[in-house]
């Protein structure tokens, strides 16, 4: 994307640089900026070259691609499926990154860097305390689960990169205790801002039908949706352990597994040989477009996030969005996106036996499952609106802005 001079926003509307290094969660970063863009708060992106498609076509904000820019083209998708070769390649160019970074922010008039991920917590805090020099503030976005007492050293960089940022925010209440409760320094700190989700017209038993003509599905057969980037913690394992007991309460029941594949197959393609689940699922691990999201979930009649550990889900939020109930674990704030509604359900993580019959019992009630992806869509549309969430976080930019900072001790050698 080309690079435009960048606007230096008035005091009294200030913008701010969102930091994505690995480019992990574009979309969230992506409506984010169009909500605080809807506030006439002008951002711009810190990122790495997309693995997939470009979010942001039209050129809305500006992308600075600091990380990682040798992944555009060809090495990038040599790298794609190359999880470890391509993570050795960040790591190494992890520095340049945060150096780039550096050059382009220590010119600029002092405002907000709002951290999305700190992927090598030291440089990433060694970059903060060089912004703080000149008056910057410090926000990060905790995503996902932070390192426990079993990995004392990554929780260590962690609890220092945390002590640079002068607020934090997670998604629901469950995750602002746990995160508290293995960093106790950080508790006047954490703020609770909703993830931000859309309300999409809710889909007729019609559009139902065409969804399912158009991705090549059964129209008649219960529909079980596994939908994102598949990882080992998206719990896949435990739901193919679980379909032999879904099928013998649904026996025509299928699952559509539905996202790019960011870990070996060959296992998931040997389990399902080995439980002889040929027939009842149906495997497409890639990209799926943007044109073609809404489909997969207009098609579903339940949305499965048997997630092994994991904070909030965009998956979970985008379902509710298509009015789409969801089975979710109880792990991080997972069961806040359902139970408060009654619009999903909850099962233990990693017990594909409660799995299977709370599935089974989800599915031989179709009108119980329609009424709980209702509420889910209300919820969306009371709770999760883009553009309060991104005025909810433009007063937490404002609120640190005018915060006295703490006393930091400057890192000379970047600040010179």
């Amino acid at each position: 994307m080309a690079t435009r001079a960048l606007h230096v926003v008035p005091a009294d509307a200030p913008g701010a640089v969102i930091s994505d290094p690995g480019n992990f969660t574009p979309y969230y970063v992506d409506a984010l900026c169009s909500g605080l863009r809807r506030l006439d708060v002008h951002t711009w992106v810190v990122s790495s070259p997309p693995l997939f498609s470009v979010v942001d076509p039209g050129g809305r904000y500006q992308v600075r691609h600091c990380f990682f820019p040798a992944l555009k083209g060809r090495l990038g998708r040599v790298l794609r499926h190359r999880t470890r070769l391509r993570q050795a390649v960040k790591a190494l160019a992890y520095p340049a990154g945060i150096w780039r970074t550096w050059r382009i922010l220590a010119d600029q008039p002092a405002g907000v860097l709002h951290v999305q991920w700190a992927l090598v917590p030291l440089l990433d805090g060694l970059l903060a305390r060089a912004l703080q020099a000149r008056g910057w503030r410090i926000v990060y976005t905790v995503h996902d689960p932070l390192p426990g007492p079993g990995r004392p050293l990554a929780a260590w960089h962690h609890r220092r990169f945390l002590r640079r940022a002068d607020a934090l925010i997670v998604h629901t209440p469950a995750i602002r205790q746990a995160l508290v409760a293995g960093y106790p320094e950080v508790a006047g700190r954490v703020h609770v801002i909703p993830h931000g989700g859309i309300s999409h017209p809710l889909p007729t038993e019609a559009d139902r039908a065409s969804a399912r003509l158009r991705l090549r599905l059964e129209v008649d057969r219960p529909l079980l949706l596994l939908f994102g980037m598949i990882k080992p913690y998206k719990g896949l394992e435990d739901l193919l352990a679980a379909m032999p007991g879904i099928l013998a309460r649904v026996p025509r029941c299928r699952l559509v597994v539905a996202g790019e594949a960011l870990m070996p197959m060959q296992s998931i393609e040997r389990q399902i040989e080995r439980l002889r689940l040929g027939d009842a699922v149906v495997l497409r691990p890639g990209f799926v477009p943007d044109a073609e999201v809404g489909a997969y979930f207009t098609a579903a009649d339940l949305v499965v996030a048997p997630y092994r550990d994991i904070a909030a889900s965009g998956v979970v939020v985008t379902a509710q969005g298509y009015g789409r109930a969801v089975l979710v674990t109880r792990v991080g704030g997972l069961p806040e996106f359902v139970e408060p509604d009654a619009c999903g359900i909850v099962v233990p993580p990693r017990d594909p036996d409660a799995l299977a019959k709370a599935t089974g019992r989800a599915l031989a009630d179709p009108e119980a499952l329609d009424r709980m992806g209702r509420r889910a869509w209300k919820r969306i549309a009371r709770a999760h609106d883009w553009t309060d969430v991104a005025r909810q976080t433009l007063a937490l930019y404002q609120a640190v802005r005018l915060a006295q900072p703490e006393s930091r001790p400057a890192w000379r050698s970047i600040a010179r």
